[in-house]
Parts: C-alpha cells; sequence; structure tokens
C-alpha cells in the first residue's frame, strides 16, 4: 500500500470552495481517492479530488494521477463537452443553466473516479 497526496475542493461554502490537502493510503491511487471521498467530512462536500505520488510533484506541476469528480461537476461537464463557449449559473447543488436550458443532477454530491478530467 502507497501513500498518496490528495488535494482536494469542497462544494461552495457558502461562496467559495474550501480546499485542502492530506495524505491517504491506497493500492492504488484510484483507491486512495475514494477512500478520501467516504471519509471527507467537509459540511458542504466534497466537488473534487486529484490525487498525486506526492506534495512534491503536486507543487512541481506534474500531473494527477487519478481525479475523483462529483456528480454535479461532472453532469456540467458533459452538458458543455461540445460548445465553444457557454454561460453558466448555477443555484445550489445539482441545479445549474448551461445558456439558457436547466439542469437538474440526481444525487449532485455523490461522485466517481473520472478519466484524465482536471477538477
Amino acid at each position: 500500500m502507497s501513500d498518496y497526496f490528495i488535494r482536494a475542493n469542497s462544494f461552495a461554502a457558502p461562496f467559495f470552495s474550501d480546499d485542502s490537502s492530506s495524505y491517504q493510503a491506497g493500492e492504488t491511487p484510484e483507491k486512495a481517492l475514494l477512500a478520501f471521498a467516504k471519509a471527507y467530512k467537509h459540511p458542504a462536500g466534497l466537488y473534487a479530488a486529484l490525487a498525486y505520488t506526492s506534495a512534491d510533484a503536486y507543487h512541481k506541476g506534474e500531473p494527477a494521477l487519478a481525479t475523483w469528480l462529483c456528480n454535479h461537476e461532472i453532469a456540467k461537464m458533459e452538458a458543455t463537452k461540445n460548445l465553444g463557449s457557454y454561460g453558466y449559473f448555477g443555484d445550489g447543488p445539482g441545479h445549474f443553466k448551461i445558456n439558457e436550458e436547466w439542469h437538474t443532477v440526481k444525487n449532485p454530491r455523490a461522485g466517481r473516479i473520472v478519466e484524465q478530467a482536471h477538477a
């Protein structure tokens, strides 16, 4: 088992996200992120987290080994993937407008490991 350096952001609390960092043990970076997400205790909930080999790797700008995103962000990325530019308005977790179309996300604070997404 290895220790991975985790950088995380909460949902806005109430106006902006709180960031945090810590080490999390895991057999893989993905398993470390899943354990981190399960244990995360911020009252606003976890928005995104990235796993690195070390704090040094993070500070040197090395790419993350794995990424965890909440369902809200995953839905936002899906809704905007083919747009060159867009207007965004969110009025709470799981409810946002892209241009003039409203989107509702079930269980917005839950999430999963995603491939090559950067939070």
